[in-house]
């Protein structure tokens, strides 16, 4: 069989960072796979974006529980696969759903994006229930509280949307003042699954990629920053470790002029140019690595 026949294969694990938020699921990989396919330097020609997520099975007489997206170009040799198999709401204990999957295809690359969700400092009472009685049951859950990306753009949708989330932000800093939030998954836990989610990898990958975390705002998510930089510190030791690739992302990010406009007004996840930056910095990390060939162009 010819060597440049042979399909490549690489696959993302991440939350809603990672996966894309809104109808059209923007994010650093959805951009990282149209920058490919326009370049004419890229060692493929043909470039293929599959999205994969668990799911419940919404009627009985359907027997799944996974769902997708398939996004081809026209077949040609060599081709490279990119699977998405991010989902928002999924902390990193849902990767390892995937190790079987990830272990068949074998891909040339493994980046992982975790800790954003599972650090974010969140009110205490999420993790022990003891809420006040005055709180509805519908704020209680570890995200009914976070900010809104975005508002809709029907007047009289976003004059509601803009009244609850102004409620649910005053709520949110009173309870962080009452008593000190805590993160979803402790620092303990989340760096144990993580070693154990790399000693699975480090067989099933030719090269496996940690991204640090991105720069969150502290104003939106109090206490939030400074703990971000402690995981993301945590992460580079933990890849030096397992001797994997370590990319701290969020350094180029913030060094950037007016970087907050690269994401929505949650100041969390990247809007849609910033899934771009982040596309060009990711693609500059695998081109070092002679991935790609040296000679590219950049992001539109």
């Amino acid at each position: 069989m010819r060597t440049d026949s042979i399909p490549h294969n690489w696959v993302f694990l991440g939350d809603s960072l990672t996966e894309g938020i809104g109808s059209q699921r923007i994010s650093h990989v959805s951009e990282l796979v149209k920058c490919l396919r326009v370049d004419a330097d890229s060692n493929f020609r043909a470039v293929h974006h599959i999205r994969l997520r668990e799911v419940d099975a919404f009627d009985r007489f359907v027997n799944f529980n996974v769902a997708g997206f398939l996004d081809t170009e026209t077949p040609a040799d060599p081709a490279l696969w990119i699977w998405n198999l991010a989902c928002e709401g999924r902390t990193i204990e849902d990767d390892f759903a995937w190790i079987p999957f990830v272990k068949n295809l074998q891909p040339e690359w493994v980046i992982i994006f975790r800790g954003s969700l599972e650090s974010i400092i969140r009110p205490a009472m999420i993790m022990d229930g003891d809420w006040p009685f005055w709180v509805p049951q519908s704020w209680r859950s570890y995200s009914s509280l976070d900010p809104r990306c975005y508002f809709s753009s029907t007047w009289w949708r976003q004059a509601k949307q803009r009244s609850i989330d102004r409620a649910k932000q005053v709520a949110r800093r009173r309870f962080l003042a009452m008593r000190a939030g805590q993160p979803l998954v402790g620092s303990d836990a989340f760096t144990k699954r993580y070693e154990e989610l790399l000693s699975q990898l480090c067989g099933s990958a030719k090269q496996i990629l940690v991204l640090g975390l991105l720069p969150v705002d502290d104003t939106m998510f109090p206490g939030s920053l400074h703990y971000f930089s402690e995981v993301t510190n945590s992460l580079r030791d933990l890849a030096t470790r397992f001797d994997v690739n370590f990319l701290d992302w969020g350094a180029e990010v913030s060094s950037l002029n007016s970087y907050s406009e690269l994401f929505y007004r949650d100041g969390f996840h990247p809007n849609h140019s910033g899934a771009k930056v982040l596309a060009g910095i990711l693609r500059s990390r695998l081109e070092e690595s002679r991935v790609l060939r040296p000679a590219v162009s950049q992001l539109a």
